[in-house]
């Protein structure tokens, strides 16, 4: 039988799933750790996940465990566990932080504080600085989304104004030393920036920002000025210096997946083409790249395979319903049926949720734009519309989505196979 491009695609970008081992990885970032007794703070969309890893690498060492999370796992027994909002933080988010600062002060007789942080964190748990709130913080989140800023931009945002994120939480530890184990799902800045740099660093300026509002369009007024002044108070506790000892690590990044992904693809006999682990930028650009190159291999003989890892930016304009994964398979559909071979293309989330419950992604092949047209929709409203999924469901082109307890940002997997395609044109 001929090779099925789609089923190889979607193999492709789902292999990891089954070859890393966070429990491995765990216990690698750990082997040194020295202390009788380790307090847990896990924190993110992969926290439970990681809690149950390091448990397994420290054993009877873990004292007390607070788990932080968008509440899709079973309660860890022995764990104090929060749910927190997300993407935009409510009260939720607010009643972790306050929870998170009380368990630091607690009595305790760990000599080490580990916090384990994947991406979501600054969602489900934050504290913004007065007078900001809750309300000022999910005005910036729509003001950041409205002006397509990478995502590191608005985590600088919510640092600058935070209680906890930025290294403020460490003012808050007691013990001795403290560790961070990081999941990256940040290609722009790296590991500084998952969960607003969570236990990095960052003393920020007034200028800086005032440079921060102006790049998501916030102009002078009522919100700025709430901004500037939480900015402040943020400011009076960062002069205090943290008593703990502390160090951050990364257990596991997205250059994972690319891996495993080339992996994958050699064992299907492919000639793999790799965009590297830092794919970013707006989706428009990020598919003409991927065009760019495909059209390249159609020109060359055998079976060719494009693989990228990252996190695209949508400029949501529509009123419709979608996801990063979604929007960008959407995208390259017209590409693939240019090609004149057969040819699939998948992105897919490493978290299991391309924004709509259920929903991990997505694929399109050359043969998807004719779908649509026979399925009596159009290609371009339901793209100027940013209403990918309602195009993506109606062809049966979705990809089932579940909490994976992983979040690695996103794998873009593209396949071309030889011979010649009876489609002409992509509209």
């Amino acid at each position: 039988m001929p090779p099925n491009p789609t089923a190889n695609a979607i193999s492709i970008a789902g292999s990891w799933l089954v070859t890393l081992d966070l429990a491995a990885l765990s216990a690698a970032a750990l082997a040194d750790v020295s202390e009788d007794r380790v307090d847990i703070v896990a924190l993110g969309k992969a926290a439970a996940e990681m809690t149950d890893a390091a448990s397994v690498a420290l054993g009877e060492r873990v004292a007390r465990r607070l788990i932080v999370s968008d509440g899709l796992h079973d309660p860890r027994e022995d764990a104090v566990v929060v749910v927190g909002e997300h993407p935009v933080p409510g009260v939720g988010s607010l009643a972790a932080a306050q929870r998170l600062i009380a368990f630091l002060g607690e009595t305790t007789d760990a000599q080490l504080t580990l916090f384990l942080v994947s991406g979501g964190a600054s969602s489900l748990c934050a504290w913004p600085a007065d007078p900001l709130g809750l309300d000022g913080l999910a005005l910036l989140w729509r003001a950041a989304l409205a002006a397509g800023v990478d995502i590191t931009t608005l985590n600088r945002l919510r640092a600058a104004t935070s209680m906890i994120a930025g290294g403020a939480v460490l003012r808050s530890v007691t013990t001795a030393r403290s560790r961070t184990l990081i999941m990256v799902d940040n290609v722009v800045s790296g590991a500084p920036w998952v969960a607003s740099g969570f236990t990095y660093e960052y003393r920020v300026t007034p200028q800086e920002v005032a440079d921060l509002l102006e790049r998501v369009n916030v102009p002078p007024g009522p919100l700025a000025e709430r901004v500037e002044a939480a900015a402040a108070t943020r400011r009076a506790v960062m002069h205090i210096e943290p008593a703990t000892h502390h160090d951050n690590l990364v257990v596991a990044d997205p250059a994972l997946l690319l891996d495993e992904a080339r992996s994958r693809a050699l064992e299907l006999g492919y000639d793999v083409h790799s965009l590297g682990a830092a794919v970013q930028g707006d989706v428009e650009d990020a598919a003409a790249r991927f065009g760019e190159v495909l059209t390249g291999l159609a020109c060359r003989s055998g079976r060719h395979c494009v693989i990228g890892v990252g996190e695209v930016t949508v400029h949501v304009r529509g009123s419709g319903v979608g996801g990063r994964c979604q929007e960008f398979a959407w995208t390259m559909a017209p590409m693939l049926a240019d090609l004149g071979r057969p040819a699939s293309f998948v992105a897919r989330t490493s978290d299991g949720r391309d924004y709509v419950e259920g929903v991990g992604g997505a694929w399109v092949d050359a043969d998807t734009t004719r779908r649509v047209r026979a399925a009596g929709l159009d290609w371009a409203t339901i793209k100027r519309e940013n209403d990918s999924h309602r195009g993506l469901d109606a062809l049966g082109q979705l990809i089932e989505g579940a909490h994976t307890g992983w979040n690695l940002c996103d794998l873009y997997v593209a396949v071309l196979e030889p011979g010649g395609s009876s489609i002409v044109g992509s509209l």
